[in-house]
């Protein structure tokens, strides 16, 4: 997992794909989001508007995915994920391949929150429980970038 500011990007040079999501978000005009299915390179990052309504930590559930990683950048309002190894859950739902998706159930490793100009890289290892309120419901704009992993190239 990543938790980090879009200030920082240069430090992500080494990661080509983080790197190239990072370099696209930094440039959109403030405030703007992606058209849905955004491709960014063929096959191996795209990016999707999020509009959400945060809630109770209890109302949330973990997913995880196999194939891409998520990186979720915040437009505005402050989102809380909550993270664990994906190892260290149970399955509630099994994963879904065309959807690249399963839920879990169990005790969070931390929770961050994230405000706009911050962004969170959670792996196929890192389940991840989105749209937690800090203090009292609000609404978030985010953008999350599908980043394909090692393991969904090989998929």
């Amino acid at each position: 997992m990543i938790f980090d500011s879009i200030k920082n990007k240069e430090n992500y040079k080494d990661h080509k794909l983080i790197y190239q999501a990072l370099s696209y978000l930094s440039a959109l005009p403030e405030g703007e989001m992606p058209a849905p299915g955004t491709i960014l390179v063929p096959d191996q990052l795209f990016c999707n508007p999020v509009s959400l309504t945060s809630k109770p930590k209890d109302q949330c559930i973990y997913e995880a995915h196999k194939k891409y990683a998520d990186l979720h950048y915040i437009l505005e309002g402050t989102e809380g994920i909550a993270t664990a190894d994906v190892e260290t859950l149970r399955v509630t739902t099994p994963y879904e391949e065309e959807k690249d998706i399963l839920f879990l159930e169990g005790e969070a490793d931390g929770c961050y929150y994230l405000k706009p100009g911050q962004f969170m890289v959670c792996w196929p290892s890192d389940a991840h429980k989105v749209a937690i309120m800090s203090e009292r419901p609000q609404q978030i704009r985010k953008i999350v970038c599908k980043i394909k992993t090692e393991e969904g190239t090989n998929s």
